[in-house]
C-alpha cells in the first residue's frame, strides 16, 4: 500500500476493478484496501469510461441490468470517482500507444486516460505500462508482495 498512499489521483485500469467485483481471493483483499486508503484520504479515483463498459457488459451478458445500473452509478454518483470521457485528446495518444506500442484498442485507451486525466499514480495488472508512462505504475502483484 505504501506504493499508492501518497497518491492524489490514483487511475485505475480495469483489470483491478474486475477483481474486486468478482472476489478474486488473491486481489479481492488488496483493491479493497486501496479504495478504503482513497476514501479516508478523499484522493480521487479516476477510470476510463472504458472500464465502465466493461463491467456493465460483463452484467448485461449475465442478465443482470439492475447490476449494470448500479455499476453506472458508482462511476456516476461517487463524490471521489471520476470517470473521464474519450475525448479527442484521448482518442488520438491512444492511437499513438497502440501503434507505437502494439497494444489492444481498449489498453490504449486506458493509458491515454491516465496520462490526459493528470494520474499521479497507475493501478492496473498490465507491468508493460512501467515502461509506458512517467508517472508511477503500481500493479497489484506489486501489492501482493
Amino acid at each position: 500500500m505504501k506504493r499508492i498512499e501518497n497518491s492524489r489521483i490514483l487511475f485505475m485500469d480495469s483489470a483491478p476493478l474486475i477483481r474486486l467485483l468478482e472476489y478474486h481471493p488473491d486481489y479481492y483483499p488488496i483493491v479493497s484496501k486501496v479504495l478504503d486508503s482513497v476514501y479516508e484520504r478523499a484522493s480521487k479515483l479516476v477510470f476510463s469510461a472504458v472500464t465502465l463498459h466493461l463491467v456493465a457488459h460483463r452484467a448485461y451478458e449475465k442478465k443482470n441490468p439492475v447490476l449494470a445500473r448500479q455499476y453506472q452509478e458508482f462511476f456516476s454518483r461517487s463524490r471521489l470517482v471520476m470517470t473521464r470521457e474519450v475525448d479527442f485528446s484521448i482518442a488520438a495518444a491512444a492511437a499513438e500507444y497502440r501503434a507505437e506500442h502494439h497494444m489492444t484498442f481498449e489498453e490504449s485507451l486506458q493509458l491515454a486516460t491516465a496520462y490526459h486525466t493528470g494520474a499521479d499514480t497507475v493501478l492496473t495488472e498490465n507491468e508493460s505500462w512501467k515502461d509506458y508512462l512517467d508517472v508511477p505504475v503500481v500493479t497489484l502483484q506489486d501489492l501482493a508482495e
